[in-house]
């Protein structure tokens, strides 16, 4: 399953070195989020839940001027806890092999920036 975990350009940096992180919940593709957009296709949800992470990002920067930053994961279903409105828990961490690709949000742009998981480690001090 495709989840969106928005996260800090420090907490980034710790999962990038240690390959491993331990998250709490991620934006995620739920029975009620996708009862409540029935009329939209994987895709969409999936843009839905992309820019929900990216908003919940914003929070997470560390400086006005830097982007919020989300991974885009894709979860084992023995990793999905407690499902919520348009998010679930982890029952476990997360490792690096699972991330998919790194989007930027910036303020004021309703579209998502995409970073392939080979970029991330060289273009991360960019990012703060």
């Amino acid at each position: 399953m495709r989840a969106y975990l928005p996260i800090s350009h420090s907490d980034l940096a710790g999962f990038l070195a240690s390959q491993s992180l331990d998250a709490d919940q991620v934006f995620a593709p739920t029975p009620a989020f996708i009862n409540e957009n029935l009329d939209c296709d994987e895709e969409e949800i999936e843009y839905l839940l992309s820019v929900l992470a990216g908003e919940s990002a914003f929070e997470l920067r560390g400086s006005q001027a830097g982007p919020g930053l989300v991974l885009a994961i894709e979860l084992e279903s023995s990793q999905c806890g407690e499902n919520y409105e348009d998010s679930l828990t982890l029952t476990g961490p997360i490792m690096w092999s699972q991330v998919q690709c790194a989007l930027l949000a910036h303020n004021g742009d309703e579209e998502l920036i995409w970073f392939a998981t080979q970029e991330i480690a060289q273009e991360l001090d960019s990012w703060k």
